[in-house]
């Protein structure tokens, strides 16, 4: 494409789990805080960006404590806080109804069928709360706004959590079909963290880079 897109870049929240803990399923309705680890995580990014030269013309993060804390972090190191725009409904994350709070051990030997279709295909579940559609459809407002606020070449970052980043996928359609089909949707999970960069368009949006670890990336991390 000849045209300068909107550089979009989306970064997982850090820690929430204490080294020695054992991870649960945390979504919309698991509101934690992040540990002294996802701090880090949060610095780590921060410094990358400030190692890139890359000045963020606004960050946006969801409504949940660890990504409010972690564009905070961010926006504290950048000496930005004046561009956080917080509780955006497109980053906050899926609510995972009552597989919340349990290990994936638990989740799959109780919910067999549905957790494998959602781990490898992202068939959602009828009991999740909220529900495909509207998440897509509010990335796609969201992105809509994007467009129309922010010209081309300039900068967005967007704090959220796992199960939303994939969703983002979704809009390379043919890629996200060939994903599913082949049940290979944990390819796109992001690490705590970790960070993907996309290239919004008029009317387009692609991936640049997936599941990327700023503290391996910055030499001042």
């Amino acid at each position: 494409m000849s045209e300068q897109p909107i550089r979009l870049i989306l970064v997982r929240h850090g820690n929430t789990f204490e080294a020695g803990q054992t991870p649960t399923q945390v979504g919309a309705r698991t509101d934690l805080p992040l540990t002294e680890q996802g701090r880090k995580q949060a610095l780590y990014f921060a410094r990358y960006l400030e190692s890139e030269k890359i000045k963020p013309q606004a960050m946006y993060a969801g409504a949940l404590k660890r990504q409010i804390e972690t564009a905070e972090i961010v926006a504290q190191h950048l000496h930005c806080e004046n561009i956080l725009q917080l509780c955006e409904p497109a980053l906050t994350e899926i609510d995972y109804g009552p597989w919340e709070g349990l290990t994936s051990e638990e989740i799959a030997k109780h919910w067999a069928e549905e957790y494998k279709a959602w781990t490898a295909h992202t068939r959602w579940p009828d009991f999740f709360g909220g529900s495909e559609e509207g998440h897509l459809s509010a990335i796609k407002t969201w992105l809509k706004t994007l467009r129309k606020k922010y010209a081309a070449g300039e900068t967005v970052v967007g704090v959220t959590s796992n199960g939303v980043i994939r969703f983002f996928y979704a809009f390379q359609d043919a890629e996200w079909k060939k994903i599913q089909g082949e049940g290979k949707m944990e390819d796109l999970k992001v690490k705590t963290g970790h960070f993907c960069e996309l290239l919004l368009y008029k009317d387009a949006l692609r991936v640049k880079s997936w599941n990327r670890d700023p503290k391996v990336l910055c030499s001042a991390c």
